[in-house]
């Protein structure tokens, strides 16, 4: 019985980087048969490496439907074959079927197939049925066969045991739910309809423990995640990646002017623009200075020296930001504390990567479209007879944009594009209301008041008015407006309602 006398690997892929080399290994230095068909057997052919045409070894030279013909019993047989089962490999000798030890397919990813394709119909043609079914047998065949999906896999399995095929079997097993969950989406889609909901995640990393150390964490890679390093080598915590996230949020709602946020348990306690990174920095820091030590902050643009050392003085945790110069990284070599995570996706296109939410429930999965509301001065209404200059309206946009991340009920007061003051967290906007002013005290005069809700109560406009507020910005829509809009004509107050609620819980 000569069937397991020669190992052998069927090759057919679509990322052809490093096959050569692996091909060149597999015949010369483990003393593989190489079966392959298309452009994988003319490239290895070109190489002068020895290979088999798929179409010899499995006799269907001038079959027509030639991207089928791996898809008959003498590769599929080969690929299942149980070599340790005697029975089997003398049924393969009788049919003069050769069994395979190694079989490596990769597959264009779905999503390249959509963007490359307008019309569904091409993307549906082009749906690789052969490689999926390949794969999946390789899979199955695990105790027999190694299956490799991914190139980074070529030389770790070469000398794989069955623990090591196992895992590559698992792996070729995910990436096969994650092409079909893909057609699944594409399909559902065209009824304009979503039934399904399928995420699948790969794990990045263990974390040291999650939200708290009795909690185990870690991270997994998304479809649509973020290009960032830790310039230092650290590794990000549970909770560092939460409030990374924030700053990161709120800076890149102004992605094109220095912006910077300071966040403290994924809250916002202060943010602002400025004339310099320097400037937006300091009337940042001076909305909260308390909370903002320990804190995170999120930059628009590039760290430089001067808010690096004024930075490394201070008691913060994380700097996030699109680049540091060569200075400010110096500086921050002599504070050991300090992690500094460089985004390398621009931040305008940072804004296009979260497009839902999910919310895991012992009652099911939330599934949101991100709050990704935009608010110009073409959208909201000026529903007072007190009109708002056009500082006041663009106070009211920036304290708009920062109010949306704060935790609901929540109220930003803010003045020449700096947050004067956050209330977060409340039961009600009338204590949101109150205790920004409270926390604002004579710096409310003439700045705007921004609340994520409603308002519902006068009592809030009776607290702006004491606070001297000029202008509130709002979401309106209450049974109540009209009362709410005569108590701001009385006072002599302006109001925005933007028609947008921006609740986050």
């Amino acid at each position: 019985m000569g069937n397991k006398m020669k190992r052998r690997a069927f090759l057919s892929v679509y990322d052809k980087v490093g096959l050569i080399d692996f091909a060149k290994n597999l015949t010369e230095k483990f003393d593989y048969e190489i079966v392959a068909g298309g452009d994988t057997y003319e490239l290895l052919r070109s190489a002068e490496i020895d290979v088999i045409n798929l179409s010899e070894f499995s006799n269907t030279a001038g079959f027509l439907m030639k991207d089928y013909e791996a898809l008959n019993e003498t590769i599929l047989a080969g690929i299942l074959a149980n070599s340790s089962d005697t029975r089997e490999m003398n049924e393969l000798e009788r049919f003069a079927v050769k069994s395979f030890d190694m079989v490596v397919v990769n597959i264009c990813p779905f999503e390249k197939l959509v963007l490359e394709n307008s019309n569904i119909d091409d993307v549906i043609k082009n749906i690789d049925v052969v490689g999926m079914t390949l794969l999946r047998a390789g899979a199955k065949n695990y105790r027999n066969v190694t299956v490799i999906i991914d190139k980074v896999d070529y030389y770790v399995a070469l000398n794989a045991n069955e623990f090591g095929r196992l895992k590559l079997a698992a792996k070729a097993f995910n990436f096969a739910a994650n092409y079909d969950r893909a057609i699944s989406s594409l399909l559902a889609e065209q009824t304009g309809e979503k039934p399904f909901k399928t995420l699948s995640f790969e794990k990045v990393r263990d974390l040291k423990y999650g939200e708290n150390p009795h909690q185990k964490g870690a991270i997994y890679k998304t479809e649509r995640m973020v290009d960032y390093e830790v310039l230092d080598g650290k590794e990000l915590s549970f909770n560092d990646i939460l409030n990374v996230t924030e700053a990161a949020n709120i800076v890149s709602e102004f992605f094109d002017v220095n912006a910077v946020s300071i966040i403290r348990h994924t809250k916002p306690c202060g943010v602002a623009l400025g004339r310099s990174i320097y400037d937006a920095y300091t009337k940042a820091f001076d909305c909260d200075p308390i909370s903002s030590f320990y804190g995170t902050v999120g930059f628009s643009k590039t760290v430089d020296s001067e808010v690096a050392k004024h930075l490394n003085s201070m008691a913060v945790e994380v700097i996030v930001a699109p680049d540091y110069s060569k200075e400010a990284i110096e500086i921050f070599n002599d504070n050991p504390d300090i992690k500094l995570v460089k985004l390398n996706t621009p931040l305008k296109e940072y804004r296009q990567l979260a497009r839902e939410d999910v919310i895991m429930s012992p009652f099911g999965a939330l599934v949101q479209d991100s709050d990704s509301s935009e608010l110009d001065k073409d959208m909201f209404k000026v529903v007072t007879r007190e009109k708002p200059t056009k500082e006041q309206i663009e106070d009211a946009i920036f304290a708009w944009k920062v109010v949306k991340y704060a935790k609901t009920n929540s109220a930003v007061i803010a003045r020449d594009f700096k947050t004067v003051a956050i209330s977060q967290g409340q039961t009600n906007a009338i204590v949101a209301v109150e205790q920004a002013l409270n926390y604002a005290c004579d710096n409310s005069k003439e700045a705007v008041l921004a609340s994520d809700a409603t308002i519902h109560a006068e009592d809030c406009i009776y607290s702006a008015v004491q606070g001297r507020i000029s202008l509130i910005i709002q979401p309106g829509g209450s049974v109540k407006d009209q009362k709410i809009i005569e108590t701001c004509d009385k006072y002599g107050i302006a109001m925005i309602t933007t028609g947008i609620r921006n609740y986050k819980q």
